[in-house]
Order: structure tokens, then C-alpha cells, then sequence
């Protein structure tokens, strides 16, 4: 009788130190947030609370249901990418009055679909065709095209993570070479199109790339006569005072003066404040981060286990490095934000949908998968 009354405790059977990772930068979120705007920190946690929501709810699901949706995701993503690219809302949708950044979702969408299109094809033993490349590529060009026209450090990132999704793949090396060749014409294409602009000083009447262009102009020359460089100047002053002898928690001065100091400059925020100690271990946090996801993408008891986590895990880490960049002056000004860290909805739910699927991953081992699926072998470091 006992035993019946018994009710089967939950255990976590996920990476334990990925979810530990994302509660310290949790705890780092609420701190920046506080500090920039106290008004908003209770809005912010809410956020979080429906981050953490989203999470657990991915995380109880069997990750296999997602990759059998993702032509629904995909169609989802191209109509969103449509609506984003004729909204008035300057990187995303207006929903309500407020205006909703959909890049993020965007990307997370097509990395599925991507992921799904290419393990289908491992998993009935067969290897992709040139046409099935060439299609892959495409729709990463597509995409990518689509969100440089209003936020191109997101299709670049983007972009990169695909490509980087391939060689994981371990694509025939005449397929990576073509695919390679084909990236390398689109990227000259891009800084052809980006040195013109620069030269004739024609404006570019494409979404934001003029902006765009003004930004890459001021990191190359630091003309700052258009005042495209005052956030970058302040950015690395934020920093600066940092360093060994920072301001203290809620004692910043420059913060006040950045422009997005709680999401583009967040990262310089904190600095301000914190110091070293805290640029250190922020960094350190995210390439902890890259290289547990690495592992849960090599211990996936399936491809497309193996490709999503690797993807994820790629794909968050960019965000971030390229965040601490654009904050240190090392990178031209973007509109980047430090997942996890930075405020904004939109952010924190497809961080939280995201990390919640390598979570999922993570539990889902080889040993699990093994029983029901056979394993694959088409990914690096398998052997």
C-alpha cells in the first residue's frame, strides 16, 4: 500500500552544467537591468520567468517532434521574414504597439529546418546530392539576404552557422568546396556593393544598410563628423573605467550616457561596474557554454540531435562574441544582443526555446537513441 501512495519524484537527466550557466547569466541579466533602469527590472524578470517557462517545456518534449514540424517552421519563417521586411518596426514586427524583433525566431526557425533536411537524408543511409546542396544553400542565402537588409551582423552570424553546420555534416569535400566558393562570391558581392557606397557616398535605400555602411566607414577611417561612432566611443570609455578599479554595482556613470545600455551595450554596462572579474567570467561562461553544447552534439544519438545541438551551440556563442566585440571597438557598431544577458522578450524566449532543445538533446544520449534509431556516422569526431 505504501508503495502505491509512492508518486515518481521528477529528475533532471539534462547537461547540469549548461542549465548552471544559464541561471548565472540569468543572475548577471537582473544585475544590468537593475542597474540601467530600475523601472523595468520587474518587466525583465517576468521575461526571464517566461524564458525559464519556455524551457522546461521544450525540455520535457522529445526533441524528434520538433524536427518532424520543421517545414511548418520553415513556411512559419519565411511569412514572418516577409512580414519583418514590409513592417515599419525597425528590425522586427510592431505587435500591439510594441515593436518585436523577429530575426532572432527567424534564424532559430530555418537552423531546424536546415538541421532536419540534412540528417533525414543520413538517416535513410543516403548522402546529399549537389541539388540537395544547392537547395541547402539557397535557402540559407535567402534568409540571410532577407535580414541583412535590416540587421546584418544577425545574417551574418546566421550565415556563418550554416556554413559551419556543413563541415559538421561532413559534406563530400568537392560539396564543401562548392558550397565554400559559392559563400566566398556572395560575401565579395556584399563588401563590392558596401566599398561602392562608401566611395560615391551614395546613400543605399535598403532597409538600414546605409546605417550599415556609415558604421563599417567610421570603424575603418574613426571620422566621427556624422556622429555614427558616439555609441562606440562611449562603449569603450564604459570599459575603460572599468578594468581593475571599476565603479561598483549601481554606481556607473558612462552607462547612463549609452545609448541600449541594457541590450547592445550591456556588456559595457556591466563592465563599467564590475571590472575585469566580470569580463572575464562572462567570456569564460559562453565558451564553457559552446563547448558543452560540442559535447552534447557528440554524445546525440541521432543526426539531427547531433547537427540542432551543434548548431545552437554555435549560433548563441557568435551572438555573444560578437556582442563583447562590437563592445570592446573590436568589431564595427551592430545591433547585437548578449543572450541571456541583455533585456528584451523576444530575445530571452527564443534563447529559452533554443537552449531547452539542447537540454532535450543532452538527455537523449546515444545510449537512449540506440535502441530505436541506429547510429549515425556522418559527423566529425564520432570515431
Amino acid at each position: 500500500m505504501p508503495d502505491l501512495l509512492k508518486q515518481p519524484r521528477f529528475q533532471f537527466k539534462g547537461d547540469k552544467i549548461l542549465l548552471i550557466l544559464v541561471f548565472l547569466l540569468s543572475t548577471l541579466s537582473v544585475l544590468v537591468v537593475y542597474s540601467t533602469d530600475g523601472g523595468r527590472v520587474l518587466n525583465h524578470i517576468f521575461h526571464l520567468l517566461v524564458c525559464y517557462g519556455i524551457m522546461a517545456f521544450v525540455y520535457l518534449i522529445d526533441y524528434r517532434l520538433v524536427g518532424v514540424l520543421s517545414p511548418v517552421l520553415f513556411m512559419g519563417a519565411l511569412v514572418l521574414l516577409g512580414f519583418t521586411l514590409f513592417s515599419q518596426a525597425v528590425r522586427g514586427v510592431t505587435i500591439m504597439g510594441h515593436d518585436v524583433q523577429t530575426f532572432y525566431l527567424i534564424g532559430f526557425m530555418v537552423i531546424i529546418y536546415i538541421s532536419n533536411f540534412i540528417a533525414r537524408r543520413y538517416k535513410d543511409g543516403n548522402e546529399l546530392t549537389t541539388h540537395e546542396v544547392v537547395h541547402v544553400f539557397g535557402v540559407m542565402c535567402i534568409f540571410a539576404l532577407g535580414m541583412a537588409a535590416l540587421n546584418m551582423s544577425t545574417a551574418i552570424i546566421f550565415f556563418i552557422t550554416c556554413l559551419m553546420m556543413f563541415f559538421v555534416a561532413n559534406f563530400k569535400t568537392k560539396q564543401l568546396l562548392f558550397v565554400s566558393g559559392l559563400a566566398a562570391l556572395a560575401v565579395t558581392c556584399v563588401a563590392l556593393v558596401v566599398l561602392v557606397s562608401m566611395k560615391s557616398d551614395q546613400d543605399l535605400h535598403i532597409g538600414r544598410m546605409t546605417t550599415f555602411v556609415n558604421r563599417i566607414e567610421y570603424y575603418l577611417t574613426k571620422d566621427n563628423s556624422q556622429n555614427y561612432g558616439d555609441q562606440m566611443v562611449l562603449s569603450r570609455a564604459a570599459i575603460a573605467r572599468g578594468g581593475f578599479h571599476p565603479a561598483g554595482p549601481g554606481k556607473g556613470v558612462i552607462k547612463n550616457r549609452l545609448p541600449e545600455n541594457s541590450t547592445d551595450y550591456a556588456f559595457a554596462s556591466l563592465y563599467e561596474e564590475i571590472g575585469i572579474a566580470a569580463g572575464i567570467l562572462i567570456i569564460m561562461i559562453y565558451l564553457i557554454f559552446f563547448y558543452r553544447a560540442r559535447e552534447i552534439s557528440k554524445n546525440a544519438g541521432g543526426p539531427f540531435g547531433k547537427l540542432l545541438a551543434f548548431g545552437i551551440g554555435f549560433w548563441l556563442t557568435s551572438q555573444a562574441l560578437v556582442h563583447i566585440g562590437v563592445n570592446c571597438d573590436l568589431l564595427p557598431a551592430t545591433g547585437q544582443t548578449l543572450p541571456l544577458i541583455s533585456s528584451g522578450g523576444a530575445s530571452l524566449i527564443v534563447s529559452g526555446s533554443a537552449i531547452g532543445l539542447l537540454l532535450n538533446i543532452s538527455k537523449l544520449d546515444a545510449k537512449q537513441i540506440a535502441k530505436t534509431t541506429e547510429k549515425p556516422r556522418f559527423v566529425r569526431g564520432d570515431h
